[in-house]
């Protein structure tokens, strides 16, 4: 099985574990398995109890592996895989066509063995969100710009012409491949000033996020994240980029991705056609 793991810790400084490196993977526990509390509730007379609800616990996972002895392969496991740094656990399966990622934290910084010529070691990372995403997402445009263009074709000075004209697809359906709901970013950049109260709504479940106070200027981007452990809403504009959280609208949900179809429409209040939405989504997997 060809496997590849890449730690990347939030300096941007990384260590890869392969076979082809000079460091090697010899066990991940906790790559698969999910761990699950369930709520119990009973009363008088029952027999057993009725399960009210279940909480998926955080992932973690502990990485063993050896590497032939070199001061410098040695400094750079320390050096990488840091205490209290957050980090990025990437990892690819060449084999079953896996290529996933987890984001987490170390709880225990490699612990090395002193062997003058074969060295093990052994780190453990704690994971908040337990699902892997896959890598490469999904970034779809709700517009799309449509050739003009073509040969043969006269051109004249008095009669206007364009090299292309802009489509808008306000209403689109988002296919969700993964295991389970996924979060997603959604922009709304104005084209435009007096871009007023930009919406996305589910049409399917009725689930919106909606800005209806809120008006967009020309250039201006809001930016909504719905991803567990990463929601956020940010508003940027010649000024900057600030916590737009505020200008939500109380009716409005971080709302999920189901898995299979989704069916989304974006709008806005005023001069909907001079706004430019995309959505952008990783597919979580239960494990790999």
């Amino acid at each position: 099985m060809a496997v590849i793991v890449t730690y990347t810790n939030e300096y941007g400084d990384s260590i890869e574990f392969s076979k082809n490196s000079d460091i090697r993977i010899t066990g991940i526990d906790g790559l698969s398995a999910n761990s699950i509390e369930l709520s119990e509730a009973t009363v008088t007379n029952q027999v057993g109890s009725s399960i009210t609800g279940a909480s998926i616990q955080s992932r973690t996972m502990t990485i063993e592996g050896r590497y032939l002895y070199t001061p410098a392969t040695r400094k750079r496991l320390l050096a990488v895989i840091l205490p209290g740094i957050r980090a990025r656990l990437r990892y690819q399966n060449t084999v079953e066509n896996v290529d996933v990622y987890w984001e987490g934290q170390p709880t225990k910084t490699p612990d090395i063995s002193t062997n003058p010529v074969w060295q093990n070691f052994q780190f453990t990372m704690k994971m908040p969100y337990p699902y892997p995403r896959t890598t490469e997402g999904e970034n779809r445009s709700f517009s799309y710009l449509q050739s003009s263009f073509r040969f043969p074709q006269a051109y004249s000075s008095r009669t206007p012409w364009q090299i292309s004209s802009r489509i808008i697809e306000p209403l689109q359906t988002i296919t969700n491949r993964g295991d389970i709901p996924a979060g997603f970013t959604v922009k709304f950049k104005a084209l435009t000033d007096g871009v007023k109260g930009p919406k996305l709504l589910n049409v399917d479940t009725r689930e919106n996020v909606s800005f209806s106070q809120l008006t967009l200027n020309s250039g201006d981007e809001l930016s909504v994240n719905t991803m567990i452990n990463a929601r956020e809403v940010l508003l940027t504009t010649s000024e900057g980029t600030r916590n737009a959280f505020e200008y939500m609208d109380y009716d409005s949900t971080f709302f999920l991705l189901a898995r299979g179809a989704n069916t989304l429409r974006y709008s806005a209040q005023e001069k909907e056609s001079n706004l430019e939405v995309t959505l952008s989504f990783e597919e979580s997997l239960a494990g790999v």
